[in-house]
């Protein structure tokens, strides 16, 4: 059995994680954190608020100690990472709350996994981040299409802030072994 925690939970792509992942393991605990924000939707996880094992939480990714006390509390082996401001057009006229959301949140999640998973706990984890193809910048008609080994050419606030997310995640596998 596993001990999620999912980030943006209440957002599009999110709760459609969550109804699928209650439909495929049933026995699986999942909190939910969203802050609730313009893309989150209460309402998307109706059919599952009231089912064992399920966990909602309004809160906000930048608060560490909440990250940390939900993984602690839980006892959380897996965190996948959706929340995020996604909105291309917000971010061009207002690319704060990508750079606190997208780029200081994610850190916020990762000192807290490196917190809880890497201090001692032994336990297994997985930090699944959930990027966009929005960092291998634009395609033309002709262009081929982006692989994972495209370089990155973010050309928006917004996915610059997701490439910069990208790359605290992979530097927190490689300097402190985070997985």
């Amino acid at each position: 059995m596993s001990k999620i925690l999912v980030t943006g939970g209440a957002g599009f792509i999110g709760a459609n994680f969550v109804h699928y992942w209650r439909g495929e393991y049933p026995a699986d605990v999942l909190v939910v954190l969203d802050a609730l924000t313009y893309a989150g939707n209460p309402a998307s996880l109706e059919a599952v608020k009231e089912q064992a094992g399920f966990h909602f939480v309004h809160g906000n990714i930048l608060d560490q100690a909440l990250v940390e006390g939900l993984l602690r509390e839980h006892e959380i082996d897996t965190i996948v990472h959706f929340a995020a401001e996604s909105h291309v057009d917000r971010s061009i006229h207002g690319p704060d709350a990508f750079i606190e959301t997208n780029i200081v949140g994610t850190h916020s999640m990762l000192k807290a996994a490196r917190e809880v998973w890497l201090a001692g706990s032994g336990r297994e984890h997985r930090f699944h981040h959930v990027s966009t193809d929005e960092v291998y910048g634009s395609l033309g008609p002709a262009d081929p299409p982006f692989t994972e080994t495209t370089a990155y050419a973010p050309n928006s606030p917004y996915s610059a802030s997701k490439a910069s997310s990208d790359h605290l995640v992979r530097s927190y596998h490689h300097t402190y072994g985070l997985q």
